[in-house]
């Protein structure tokens, strides 16, 4: 998408906060995305990912429809950046997210914690180098880098930073679209991302989330 192919220079003036996928995927505004669902009542036939004006930036598919949920997000042109792939024996929803050569390094791991007061999730990231997407990693020893929280409706949530509680990303299914005043339908999300933030990133937390809430719903 050309709005992330600004020069590194003209992104941000200050380093990015939050980054995975790299810096051309941080702006050096506050951006509004809406997760549009493109075939209500299956989450499984994909998402589409645009922003205010309505221009596409990604899609979301799951290419093999069997019960271990593995969902691709791909960009405009249909290449693939990101798996998310969900973890099917685990105490807590559990979601992992990867990337790299042939989408088998996991670089991310989503633990989903629900009460009848919360619903919040912790986020674990790995370095380099990066578990292979099969193997049993143990992050019980590893400390998040960054927290989901949301009321107790678990439709309006922000991802934070774990030390410094900075706010990440703003995330609801009750958004007003910036073209009309009616709002967004009550099955897509409302991304707002902060400057130097990952966009792919805050992107696939919110549909990990997304995908655990709606394990435990169903």
């Amino acid at each position: 998408n050309p709005y992330f192919n600004i020069p590194p220079q003209f992104l941000t003036k200050d380093p990015p906060k939050c980054v995975l996928f790299g810096p051309k995927f941080c702006l050096n505004v506050p951006k509004t995305f809406i997760i549009r669902e493109k075939v209500r009542m299956n989450r499984d036939n994909c998402f589409k990912v645009y922003d205010s004006q309505n221009t596409e930036y990604f899609k979301v598919s799951n290419p093999m429809k069997t019960m271990r949920g593995k969902h691709v997000i791909t960009d405009i042109n249909g290449e693939d950046l990101v798996k998310l792939k969900k973890k099917l024996l685990s105490l807590h929803p559990t979601w992992h997210l990867n990337a790299g050569p042939k989408l088998e390094s996991r670089l991310a791991t989503l633990v989903f914690e629900f009460t009848m007061l919360k619903k919040k999730a912790r986020v674990y990231q790995y370095g380099a180098p990066y578990p292979h997407e099969d193997d049993d990693t143990k992050y019980d020893n590893m400390r998040p880098t960054l927290y989901i929280k949301s009321d107790s409706t678990g439709r309006d949530f922000k991802v934070f930073d774990e030390v410094t509680s900075e706010v990440y990303a703003d995330i609801s299914k009750k958004a007003m679209s910036s073209n009309s005043d009616m709002l967004v339908e009550p099955d897509n999300y409302s991304v707002t991302v902060n400057p130097g933030v990952d966009v792919l990133f805050m992107v696939a937390l919110t549909l990990m989330y997304e995908y655990a809430l709606s394990d435990i719903e169903s």
